[in-house]
């Protein structure tokens, strides 16, 4: 299990290093990449202002008491539901549940997290890193 946890964290992360945009260049999409690409910017810019954060469950979260504009809500949604392609295309081609990809994504982004970023672990509670 150690094992698949790490091939499957591994892929998982991969694809999340743009944002997700690496589902979408596989397929030839160079419009969508661009995309997110901008959506990426849009929402490591509200990440840094503590707007938005990473969490545990493999997705980014609007944190508590934020106010992001429609623009960065907007950019996180787009973000999200490429993460989730990403997740459950893996989760196809390996038989494991789209949850145990986000759930090892998460973890891992959650680590790699800025310092003064804010992330939501286990507990369920914002916390700046």
């Amino acid at each position: 299990m150690a094992t698949l946890k790490k091939i499957l964290g591994g892929v998982a992360a991969l694809a999340l290093l743009t944002g997700g945009a690496v589902a979408f260049n596989m397929l030839g999409d160079n419009a969508a990449y661009a995309q997110i690409s901008t959506a990426k910017a849009t929402v490591d810019a509200a990440i840094t202002r503590g707007e938005i954060g990473e969490k545990i469950d493999g997705y980014l979260g609007i944190v508590n008491g934020a106010s992001p504009s429609a623009a960065v809500q907007n950019a996180m949604n787009e973000i999200n539901i490429a993460r989730k392609s990403v997740y459950t295309q893996a989760a196809s081609k390996s038989g494991q549940p789209a949850s145990v990809f986000a759930q090892l994504t998460g973890e891992k982004q959650i680590k790699k997290s800025a310092p003064g970023t804010f992330v939501k672990d286990a507990t369920g509670v914002w916390k700046k890193k």
